[in-house]
């Protein structure tokens, strides 16, 4: 239970104010009110103590089941940062280096070619791209590999078949266009590029990424129930996806009720996307970050790691991002107070999954937040929700600087 990781405190006695419980519960009734979720599960934790864990809704409407405190969600793209935290371990194995060109260990990734389009977005030709591809590209969604409109219609097979593997798309992906020269913009590698980071860590370990992750991850810390292919057991225990239509009602998403994720087979582990885990699983992951790496005296990273991986990566101002936020190592990153990632403040950093998970930890304020839903509707990192309760977060926060 995560009040068995952090002491219970109110939050007036862990530098919030009083009103904190009652305005998350608020945020929460009126997205609960609006169709806006179905359900969710919050934790905060301030000067490493627990100052608000709440569960509201229902887990599966159609049959009546509430949300649990071990009710599993899927992570989407929160996936990305434990897929990060997986190659800063091979880094600091010296297995991996972060400038390492992504073809040295994987061939088919070499001498790609850029895509070239005019001013109406229309595909004119492509020329070969002037670098291969890093580590840190990757990490940075800096590659232009897996992002912009030409990716999936260049690539020779951009489905899956049903024993695919991360290896076995490897050559796919190398068929594609780049969206860019690596290394000279920013934009979203939804899903490929951090697969291909999941197929380096399979590389330089020996171990397929999910045994991977389970035994160097997950075990050490106690995340029992973030995996990429569920137990029987614990697909019971998934919360059901729903969309919200124009008549603002919530619908079944039935089409994900036991599916990996979106076109994947279970043999292929998604570390853009594919992890399912529990609001105690990933406060225990996000812990891990906040204390630099060290969680209840077990070490998966080193401080300088840690402190590398939240640290701005792009040069000021590359495309795609502004003069308040930019990107460490697989999360965003606020550079600057009350900018275009206000509320949340110079320092913090987090992702967001496209289903409506969201966490940010704020290492200056000590204070970190982890909000789990699963709405097909909720808008990834731009979800209303997202924004909700950062602000019912941070407006309670007692600033000492």
């Amino acid at each position: 239970m995560i009040r068995d990781l952090f002491p219970v405190a109110l939050p007036e006695e862990a530098g919030m104010r009083p009103t904190l419980t009652k305005d998350i519960d608020t945020m929460v009734e009126a997205a609960l009110a609006r169709g806006a979720v179905a359900n969710s599960a919050i934790a905060v934790i301030s000067k490493g103590k627990l100052v608000y864990e709440g569960y509201a809704g229902l887990a599966d409407r159609e049959a009546g089941i509430p949300i649990a405190t071990n009710s599993i969600y899927r992570a989407a793209s929160m996936s990305k940062p434990v897929t990060a935290v997986c190659v800063m371990m091979q880094v600091e194995a010296g297995k991996l280096a972060l400038d390492d060109e992504v073809c040295r260990y994987l061939p088919d990734l070499a001498d790609m070619s850029v895509a070239e389009s005019d001013g109406n977005g229309n595909l004119t030709g492509s020329h070969k791209a002037p670098r291969n591809f890093t580590v840190r590209d990757l990490l940075t969604h800096s590659s232009g590999l897996g992002s912009g409109p030409f990716f999936w219609d260049s690539c020779r097979r951009p489905d899956y078949n049903e024993d695919d593997t991360l290896e076995t798309k490897i050559p796919d992906w190398g068929t594609s266009l780049l969206q860019f020269d690596p290394g000279s913009a920013f934009s979203y590698s939804a899903r490929v590029g951090f697969e291909v980071l999941g197929r380096l860590v399979e590389i330089t370990s020996g171990m397929d990424f999910q045994t991977f992750i389970e035994e160097k991850l997950c075990k050490p810390l106690g995340m029992t129930d973030t995996r990429f292919v569920p137990s029987e057991e614990q697909w019971n225990r998934l919360v059901r996806a729903y969309a919200t239509n124009e008549e603002v009602t919530l619908k079944r998403e039935t089409r994900l009720d036991r599916v990996i994720f979106a076109g994947g087979p279970e043999t292929y582990f998604s570390g853009g996307g594919g992890l399912f885990t529990t609001l105690e699983d990933y406060v225990r992951f996000a812990g891990m970050l906040q204390n630099f790496g060290t969680l209840n005296g077990v070490q998966i990273l080193k401080r300088e790691t840690v402190e590398e991986m939240q640290k701005p990566q792009l040069p000021y101002c590359l495309p795609g991002t502004d003069a308040t936020h930019s990107w460490g190592l697989s999360m965003r990153v606020v550079t600057a107070d009350n900018g275009s990632q206000a509320p949340l403040r110079k320092g913090a950093f987090g992702w967001s999954g496209a289903y409506g998970t969201h966490f940010w930890c704020d290492p200056v304020n000590d204070v970190f937040a982890v909000y789990m839903s699963n709405m097909t509707t909720a808008g990834g990192s731009g979800a209303l929700t997202a924004r909700h309760i950062e602000k019912a977060v941070m407006d309670n926060l007692i600033l000492e600087n």
